[in-house]
């Protein structure tokens, strides 16, 4: 049974180098007219679930305007367009937002952050045996990010008391809790 949805006509409500909001009218396989659906195409996201030697993991603390507060979350941000592909997005990010590397990498995940809504991905990554190499590199707008560290343990636990705010950040350190010791 075929249940994909009919685009009949798009149009763009924005774009610029942020967003692109398109107004689609849809028709269901049933026939039912949906009309306007907003569709969101975003660049794609990485995450990083980086771990010092000492298993602590590294956090960023910056401002996100949407809720109007500092937020505590993994390391990471969007896909360039000269990115060839989201391993080195991700390695950028990380180096970026907390002069940290590594030479250890693992995918944890791809998934889609609201597949009813957007059409980007998020690619998730475990950066085992991060270690600072230089101070941060910071893009526009993340004036006042912060880096701070914490026992993996301490943060797990702290999970279900809202340490991190950011729900696919949530998803990528319990998966990554999964990998870390088979790595």
């Amino acid at each position: 049974m075929d249940i994909a949805w009919r685009r009949v006509s798009s149009d763009t409500v924005i774009k610029d180098r942020w967003i692109d909001v398109r107004a689609d009218r849809c028709v269901t396989a049933q026939g039912t007219e949906v009309s306007p659906y907003y569709v969101l195409t975003y660049p794609d996201w990485v995450n990083v679930v980086a771990l010092t030697p000492q298993r602590d993991l590294l956090l960023v603390r910056q401002y996100r305007h949407a809720v109007e507060q500092a937020v505590l979350e993994l390391p990471g941000g969007m896909m360039e367009a000269d990115d060839v592909d989201p391993e080195q997005s991700a390695r950028r990010e990380l180096m970026e937002e907390t002069g940290y590397v590594s030479e250890r990498w693992l995918r944890i995940a791809t998934l889609f952050p609201n597949p009813a809504t957007h059409t980007n991905r998020v690619h998730s990554f475990l950066a085992l045996d991060a270690v600072p190499r230089h101070g941060q590199r910071l893009d526009d707008g993340e004036e006042g990010l912060t880096v701070s560290s914490m026992p993996l343990d301490a943060a797990l636990d702290a999970l279900c008391t809202g340490l991190l705010g950011q729900a696919m950040h949530v998803a990528a350190l319990t998966m990554a809790a999964r990998l870390i010791d088979k790595a």
